[in-house]
């Protein structure tokens, strides 16, 4: 997936999820953070990070905060943090036919399935799939964890593909790694073990668990390789 207009810029603050204060151009700007998480390992005082431009002149803020430098080591590492990306990204992997699942006869987003709401529904070969995709963005030392808070909500989807997997579907938790290097995945046990309990129980009754790195530059985003996941 890809960005219209892309400007770095300098990370000042963060007042609340929903917004922080940039310097681009030498201006403060309020720019809008499309990612409502904690990211306090991404978003440091002074780093540099990258703002798409609003096409809608209606809007309060004219950026949207979708990426950022970390330092790692004596190397930068990027890290998109937009997330809406990853499931642009996915749907766009989904429908090109590079994905393990191929050519798919019928792609479906935000399909509801009795209480539930999942990211995908496909069908390819008389398979009927459901696939519900996390974005990771936290890293430490190489090691890509999700989720960086607790996610009440992220253990009620992982319930439901159980349930889904119960009544014959084929079930997928995709990991989207919004970077380009990592040398594992891992549920972040330490800070939500019930997710982790979720998965590893998951997993045990079928669902199948997938990470991908994508590829990222400031104004794009895309699936690339399959990442080891170590529960």
């Amino acid at each position: 997936m890809k960005y219209n207009r892309v400007i770095p810029g300098v990370f000042l603050k963060r007042p609340n999820r929903f917004i922080a204060h940039v310097c681009i151009h030498g201006k403060e700007e309020v720019c809008h953070v499309k990612n409502t998480g904690r990211c306090k390992e991404l978003l440091v005082s002074g780093c540099t990070v990258y703002c798409a431009v609003s096409d809608n002149p209606n809007r309060k803020t004219k950026f949207d905060l979708i990426a950022v430098e970390k330092k790692v080591e004596s190397s930068t590492l990027l890290i998109n943090m937009d997330s809406q990306a990853p499931n642009a990204a996915v749907k766009e992997w989904l429908a090109s036919g590079a994905s393990p699942f191929g050519q798919i006869d019928l792609l479906k987003p935000e399909c509801r399935h009795g209480n539930s709401r999942f990211d995908f529904y496909l069908e390819c070969n008389k398979r009927k799939i459901f696939i519900e995709v996390k974005g990771v963005t936290l890293e430490d030392d190489g090691v890509v964890l999700f989720p960086d808070a607790p996610t009440e909500r992220g253990v009620k989807h992982v319930h439901e593909l159980i349930q889904c997997h119960a009544e014959g579907y084929e079930t997928y938790i995709l990991f989207v790694v919004q970077m380009e290097r990592a040398r594992y995945f891992t549920p972040n046990r330490k800070t939500h073990p019930e997710f982790a309990d979720a998965l590893c129980e998951a997993k045990q009754a079928g669902v199948e668990l997938l990470a991908y790195m994508c590829t990222v530059s400031p104004d794009e985003m895309k699936m690339d390789k399959p990442l080891e996941i170590k529960l």
